[in-house]
């Protein structure tokens, strides 16, 4: 009788341990945040032409003129206020002439050439004391 109480308890043990576990199947959600090696994250830029935007931390008002070594003019953003960033710009690919107008008396226009290649973006900001900060384009 005494094993068999003994025998019965560990029965007893034995059973609600199998009764707590479970089995998990393997589901998709486990693979889902695993890339392939061959695939690649990031966008790659094609042909795309070169871009550029100005924003002006300034306290006057700016034009930003893009033109070529010719003098032809491709894009402007006209009169942009303190505070305010223009959009980006699109122009073929060439050695390009990013013109500041400062529309205020006593300060002088700024000019700033780049060679600008397909998939090239600049962004130029006009600093608190109306001037150009020095920067340079990037590869997109």
């Amino acid at each position: 009788m005494k094993n068999l109480l003994k025998n019965a308890i560990a029965c007893a043990i034995v059973m609600t341990t199998c009764f707590n576990c479970s089995v998990e199947s393997i589901e998709n959600e486990q693979f889902e945040n695993v890339i392939p090696e061959n695939q690649n994250t990031q966008d790659v830029c094609e042909n795309q032409d070169p871009q550029a935007r100005i924003t002006n931390n300034g306290t006057i008002s700016i034009t930003l003129e893009i033109a070529t070594t010719d003098g032809v003019v491709l894009q402007t953003a006209q009169d942009l206020a303190p505070g305010t960033s223009s959009s980006y710009l699109t122009f073929e690919a060439n050695d390009i002439i990013f013109n500041v107008v400062k529309n205020a008396t006593g300060f002088n226009d700024e000019k700033v050439v780049h060679t600008m290649n397909q998939c090239m973006s600049f962004d130029m900001e006009v600093g608190i004391d109306n001037y150009l900060i020095s920067s340079s384009p990037e590869d997109l």
